[in-house]
């Protein structure tokens, strides 16, 4: 299968940076090398490319390429532990292609949103409704989302997508 691991780094805390792209390195790595699909992301298939073109072709090369990638692709991972503007278009160009998303989260304290509450102008008291916390009720509910997984470590959030995964091609007709 071809894969494409859509993330958002642009809101990764700086204290986490690290350690959370080596777990997306890690979960494209066992895709690839132990599952025999083929994986592509950001970190590798784009935001290098990026580094060398100049300041005012950035932001339409990101979207071009990142939307090829996604276009490509027989289904997404969306690794959805921080916002992100860009995965949000990822996951919506997905769902008008038709492209199957396994939404996956690491379910942490540090990840979720704190409850708030708002007045409207009529003065009613709302709540925002932001479902659990971690990943927004409009991303939750693309049509094209297959499984959604919320793990704590990395290496249970790995093996969870390759599950997910497996799953997703034995239920895809040949």
């Amino acid at each position: 299968m071809n894969i494409y691991i859509g993330c958002g780094l642009t809101h990764v805390p700086r204290d986490s940076f690290e350690e959370y792209t080596l777990y997306i390195h890690q979960l494209a790595g066992q895709l690839s090398d132990n599952e025999g699909h083929s994986v592509q992301y950001a970190l590798i298939h784009s935001d290098p490319q990026l580094a060398s073109k100049p300041p005012y072709e950035k932001a339409k090369l990101c979207y071009l390429w990142d939307r090829r990638m996604v276009e490509n692709s027989d289904v997404i991972i969306a690794e959805a532990s921080y916002p992100s503007t860009g995965l949000g278009i990822e996951m919506q160009i997905a769902e008008v292609k038709g492209i199957p998303i396994i939404i996956c989260f690491r379910e942490i304290d540090s990840n979720r949103v704190v409850p708030i509450a708002y007045k409207n102008p009529d003065h009613t008291k709302h709540d925002l409704q932001t479902g659990e916390g971690f990943v927004s009720l409009m991303a939750l509910g693309i049509p094209s989302v297959f499984q959604v997984i919320k793990y704590i470590e990395y290496e249970d959030g790995i093996a969870h997508v390759i599950d997910a995964v497996k799953l997703l091609r034995c239920s895809v007709p040949a």
